[in-house]
C-alpha cells in the first residue's frame, strides 16, 4: 500500500457521516437499471458476500453497491446503510482525492485462522473481464484493521473505496494476494431470482407500506 494510501486511511478512520455517494437511496436515476423499492428485500449479507481462504487468512468480500443492498432483508440494509452512511464523509474525502464522483464501495473481512496472524490490507482487488480495479482508499473499521494484524479467531473489517461503481450485475473476480475466486457469476442467479420475485411482488398491487417496513419500532409499544 503506497504512502499515500496509508495516510489517507489514517486521516479517515474516524470521520462523521457527510453528503451522499454512491448507493444514495434517494438516487433516481441509475445508469444499470431501475432500482428496487426498500424494504422487500429478503436476502442475507451472505448471499451478497464471496469469500476467498488464502492460509492463514480468510477474506470475505462484500460488495456496498445499493442494487444489491435492496436486495437483502430490512435488518441487513439497515445495518450496511448504516455503516456506509456512518463513514460518508471519509468516502468522500478519499473520493475527491482520486478525482472521482461516483466511488466504488466494498466491505472486506479479514478472519485469522491462525493465531497472531498480519494480513497485508493492500492485497486486495477486483477483476470485471480482463480490467482490474483497485482500490484508490482504504477506511479503517476496527483497530485490529489498523493494526492488520488479527488473533487467532479475530476479525477485521476495512471499506475500500473504488475510483468507479463496481458492476455488481456482472461477472466479477476477487483476489487477495495470488488467490482469486471467480464465483460470482453464481450470485447472479440469486439476484435475478430476487429481483424478479420482488417485481412481482410489486405489480400484485400497490400497497401503502413495504412488507417489511424499516420505519422503527413505536417505542411505547407493549411486550
Amino acid at each position: 500500500m503506497s504512502h499515500l494510501t496509508l495516510l489517507a486511511a489514517a486521516l479517515v478512520f474516524a470521520a462523521a457521516p457527510g453528503a451522499a455517494q454512491e448507493g444514495d437511496p434517494s438516487a433516481s436515476d441509475d445508469p444499470m437499471g431501475v432500482l428496487p423499492p426498500v424494504g422487500y428485500g429478503k436476502l442475507t449479507q451472505s448471499d451478497i458476500s464471496i469469500s476467498i481462504r488464502s492460509n492463514p487468512v480468510e477474506v470475505r468480500f462484500t460488495p456496498l453497491n445499493e442494487r444489491l443492498l435492496r436486495l437483502l432483508a430490512p435488518d441487513a440494509y439497515r445495518a450496511l446503510r448504516g455503516m456506509v452512511e456512518t463513514h460518508q464523509a471519509a468516502i468522500d474525502s478519499v473520493a475527491r482525492q482520486a478525482g472521482t464522483s461516483q466511488p466504488g464501495l466494498m466491505m472486506v473481512t479479514f478472519f485469522a485462522q491462525q493465531p497472531d496472524i498480519r494480513f497485508d490490507a493492500s492485497s486486495v482487488g477486483v477483476s470485471v473481464r480482463t480490467r482490474r480495479i483497485d482500490p484508490v482508499g482504504i477506511i479503517p473499521l476496527d483497530a485490529q484493521f489498523s493494526t492488520q494484524q488479527l488473533p487467532v479467531r479475530g476479525q477485521a473489517m476495512g471499506l475500500y473505496v473504488f475510483s468507479e461503481e463496481l458492476p455488481v450485475y456482472e461477472p466479477m473476480a476477487f483476489s487477495f494476494e495470488n488467490v482469486t475466486i471467480e464465483d460470482w457469476t453464481r450470485k447472479l442467479r440469486t439476484f435475478d431470482r430476487e429481483r424478479a420475485r420482488i417485481d412481482a411482488r410489486l405489480r400484485a398491487g400497490p400497497q401503502e407500506t413495504p412488507p417489511d417496513s424499516l420505519a422503527p419500532a413505536d417505542s411505547t409499544a407493549k411486550p
